[in-house]
Formats: C-alpha cells, sequence, structure tokens
C-alpha cells in the first residue's frame, strides 16, 4: 500500500495531485518493509491505495516464481539482450566488492555455512540439472568453446600467481590426500577398475592348471581384496609358507615408457622398504611367446620343483660391461629387490655370459644420502648382485665380484655394500673377496596405521612439523605405531 505521509514527504505527492508515472512511498503487504514505486496505470490504484509486495515477498509465491522465470528465460533466449547484459556487467567492479565483502569475517562465515549446509541441496540439483541431456549438451558445447577454456586458464593462472592462495591449495591436497577416507576411496577405485590384460588372463589359466591357491584381479567385478596392498595394486598374489609372492605382468611398451618405470620403481621400492614379507616378481609379455618358460619360472618360484644345474666351468664365461636393457629381466625374475637398482653403463655394470646368455649381473651405482661422509667421485656402492639360479656355483659369486671390481674404472678406490639382515642377508659373498665389515646400521624403522597403511617416517615427521608437534607426539595423537626393520651390515673394499 502507499505511505502517502512519507510520499508527501519525499516527492511533495499527496492523494489528490498523484499522475500517471509519479513515484510513490510504498509499503509491502507481506512484510511491512518500505520502498518506492512509480505509478504506471490510474486504474491499480483505489480509493487512494495500491498494493505493492517487495521482491522477498512476491518470490514467496509459487506462481509469481513460475511467472518471473519464464520471462527471464524467454529474456535470455533473445541475443542481443543476452550480449547486452553481458557487456553491461563490470566484472572487476564485481570482483573487488567481492573480495572487500570477503575481508568481513561475519560475512565470510556466513558463506561458508550456508555453502556446508546446502551442498546436498546443490549437488542433487546439479545432478537433476546434468541429467537432462539438453542442458549437458549446452553445457558442453560452452565448455568447448575456445573463449570459455582460455578465460578459465587466466583466471586460473592469475590465481596460482598469488602465493597464499597456492599454499592453500597445496595444504589441502595434502590433507586431503592424507585422510583414511582419500585412501580407502582411491583404493576402491582403482580395485574395481577393470583392467585384466591378456597376459593376466595367461597367468591366471597357468595357475589354474598347477592347482595353485592365489588371489586376482577380475574383468567385470572388483578385485579380490588381498591384491591390495598400502596404496599400490598387484596382479596376482600367491601366499606361501613363508612369504607372499606378488607377480606384476608388464606389458612391453607402457612399462618401458618412463612414467611406467617410475610407477614400477616407486612400487617395488614400497614392498622393499615395508612389506618384508613380501617378494615382487615381473612376468614381461614377450616372455608369454613361450609359455612353458612361464610355467616353469611360476613353480620356482613357488617352490613346486627346482631348477635343473646347469654345468659349466669359469674358463667359459666372458665378463663385460652389461646395460641396463640386458640385467633388468634378470633382476626382476631372480633378485629379492626387483627394481634395477641405481646402476647404468656410465657407472659400471657387469655382467657373466655364457655364450649369448647372461647369467649374473654385478651393478655398481652413485654414492646414495648415508654414504656421503665418503668421497663421492672416488666411491661406489656394490648395489645388485644377482645369478640365475640355474648356474650357481661354488665360488662362483665371489669369483664374479672380484673380477667386476678388477674392470671398473681405476678411479673409484672404494666399494662400499650393504647386506640386509631383514632378507637374512650375511655377507659372505663379500668376505670371500675381501671386503671388511665397516659398522652395523641401527634398524631403520617407519610408522604404520591402525588401518594398516604405512607412512615414511620423513612423511610423518613433515607433518608434525607443519602441526608444531613432535614425531612422537603426532604418531601418539593419530594412531601411528612405529615399526622396526633389521640392522644393516656395512662392508668397504679398498683397492
Amino acid at each position: 500500500m502507499i505511505d502517502w505521509i512519507k510520499t508527501e514527504q519525499e516527492f511533495k505527492i499527496n492523494q489528490t495531485n498523484y499522475k500517471f508515472s509519479s513515484t510513490v512511498a510504498v509499503v509491502c503487504d507481506g512484510c511491512g518493509v518500505f520502498g518506492h514505486k512509480k505509478i504506471r496505470s490510474l486504474k491499480n490504484i483505489v480509493n487512494g491505495q495500491m498494493q505493492w509486495k517487495c521482491m522477498k515477498c512476491s518470490l514467496d509465491n509459487q506462481e509469481t516464481k513460475n511467472k518471473k522465470s519464464q520471462i527471464s528465460r524467454q529474456m535470455w533466449q533473445d541475443q542481443s539482450i543476452r550480449n547486452k547484459i553481458i557487456k553491461s556487467i563490470d566484472y572487476n567492479k564485481i570482483k573487488e566488492k567481492s573480495k572487500e565483502r570477503w575481508q568481513n569475517e561475519g560475512y565470510k562465515n556466513k558463506i561458508i555455512k550456508s555453502i556446508e549446509e546446502n551442498k546436498p541441496n546443490l549437488s542433487k540439483l546439479m545432478k537433476t540439472k546434468w541429467a537432462n541431456q539438453e542442458y549437458r549438451s549446452e553445457m558442453m558445447e560452452l565448455y568447448s568453446t575456445n573463449e570459455w577454456k582460455e578465460e578459465r586458464s587466466k583466471i586460473a593462472t592469475d590465481a596460482w600467481k598469488n602465493q597464499d592462495y597456492r599454499d592453500r591449495v597445496i595444504e589441502n591436497g595434502k590433507k586431503t590426500r592424507s585422510t583414511k577416507e582419500y585412501k580407502e576411496k582411491a583404493a576402491k577405485i582403482r580395485v574395481n577398475q577393470p583392467k585384466v590384460s591378456s597376459i593376466q588372463t595367461i597367468l591366471y589359466s597357468i595357475l589354474d592348471d598347477l592347482k595353485i591357491v592365489y588371489y586376482r584381479e577380475y574383468p567385470d567385478k572388483p578385485a579380490d581384496f588381498e591384491v591390495t596392498i598400502g596404496p599400490y595394486n598387484f596382479d596376482c598374489v600367491i601366499p606361501l609358507n613363508d612369504r607372499k609372492l606378488l607377480i606384476e605382468c608388464q606389458g612391453d611398451y607402457w612399462h618401458g615408457l618412463d612414467k611406467g618405470i617410475s610407477n614400477d620403481k616407486a612400487k617395488a621400492t614400497y614392498i622393499e622398504r615395508y612389506h618384508p614379507d613380501c617378494e615382487i616378481k615381473y612376468l614381461w609379455e614377450h616372455e608369454f611367446a613361450c609359455k612353458d618358460k612361464i610355467i616353469e619360472l611360476v613353480k620356482y618360484w613357488v617352490g613346486i620343483t627346482k631348477l635343473e644345474l646347469v654345468e659349466f666351468n669359469f674358463g667359459q664365461l666372458q665378463i663385460k660391461e652389461c646395460p641396463a636393457s640386458d640385467y633388468k629381466l634378470l633382476l626382476s625374475k631372480y633378485h629379492y629387490l626387483a627394481n634395477a637398482g641405481r646402476g647404468g653403463m656410465s657407472h659400471g655394470s657387469f655382467g657373466a655370459y655364457l655364450g649369448d646368455e647372461l647369467i649374473a649381473v654385478c651393478v655398481f651405482s652413485p654414492l646414495i644420502r648415508q654414504n656421503i661422509p665418503h668421497d663421492y667421485n672416488s666411491t661406489r656402492e656394490l648395489s645388485r648382485l644377482c645369478i640365475h639360479p640355474r648356474y650357481q656355483k661354488k665360488n662362483f659369486a665371489s669369483w664374479f665380484v672380484s673380477r667386476c671390481i678388477k674392470m671398473l674404472d681405476s678411479k673409484y678406490k672404494t666399494i662400499i655394500s650393504y647386506c640386509d639382515t631383514t632378507f637374512n642377508h650375511d655377507g659372505a659373498t663379500y668376505k670371500a673377496c675381501n671386503f671388511k665389515l665397516d659398522s652395523k646400521s641401527a634398524p631403520d624403522y617407519w610408522y604404520v596405521s591402525e588401518d594398516k597403511w604405512v607412512m615414511h617416517k620423513k612423511t610423518l615427521y613433515n607433518h608434525a612439523s607443519k602441526m608444531g608437534m613432535t614425531e612422537l607426539e603426532y604418531a601418539t595423537k593419530n594412531k601411528y605405531k612405529k615399526i622396526y626393520g633389521k640392522e644393516k651390515l656395512k662392508f668397504i673394499f679398498e683397492r
């Protein structure tokens, strides 16, 4: 209704001199809020009064809502109106105003609370809208335009230049990825993805024929839960009396790429460091061309049969430099640490060849962090020694290592090697090669949560530091248990 007293005070208009298009002061018939309105039709005024509702009260009426929504949609279909509206919007002004309002702590908390409360409704609304094919097509068309991509790219680039924003995003990402819920969800997603390759299928068939108990992945249903160990899935897990045998079927192409090699190393390192009760082995795609070879290899791994030893003389062997492409397969089959280590031609990798067949490899690598007290340029670590089980022979290991050291560049005066007693190694071969026991390393440790997730000690320490806590305080609060391996024996050879 019209408030004539205010109207006369503000506009000098009363019940006798109002005209068409006169602006009057009005009061909402619903909530009593004041406003201004122009008289658009004299017929609307009855006895000098006029009905009026504010925007809020008008929209409370569903019929009015529908009507306004229909009008808005019809207007938005007109490209000229749409362009005019978009052109008239001053985004910089809106942005600045939003920043200004966001500085108000009360406003910020109110918005955050509103978003949290409305998440279920917003999610439901978006799912309903996205189910509409017409809406989806329209949005996909918008997202595919270069203008939209460039605009989003610019917004993201500008935001990333802000150090506070960047730190916040990184920190939130770390917090999310470290939660039990995220880890479980990620593991379930990986397990539920149908990704059984043809060579996996062949391996499963061989294991069935040999009547070997195993756990596997499936193309049409979730994998057996036993194939998930920590954050990783394995193609096949065979439970044995003293350990678990983890078998990976490697495609020659994908696992030969840099990313595949990096992922395989991370996987192998995780098992080596935190699961000494597991042993990882690899079967390569090209090896499946000879199924008998695969069968004999699997039988050897699980202890069903012993490989027949091959007789040979040391004089028949040729010791020469061996590229990683040659020795990688030998290590993946027969070394307790399946990854190829840190070796390479430039550092010193030597193989024992019987004819054209590689039967043993010795890899010398650059120093790792705990060996830094030694001179980096004159010291190397003997990081991998592996002999094919069919060519085991008395004194062969010490004979082979001694000759590899002689072939190593003379600038390397000191050779270091470790024996991990976690894997029942005592260094007998190194003693036979005149290595001296230098020291015993304290057992290394890591952390395991209640739900069996493993965390490296440095990772836990970093989390604790960021929260202003000690390592022990963080571990206790989050119920992480410290697990120790066994000591390592350090041997040194001087020449």
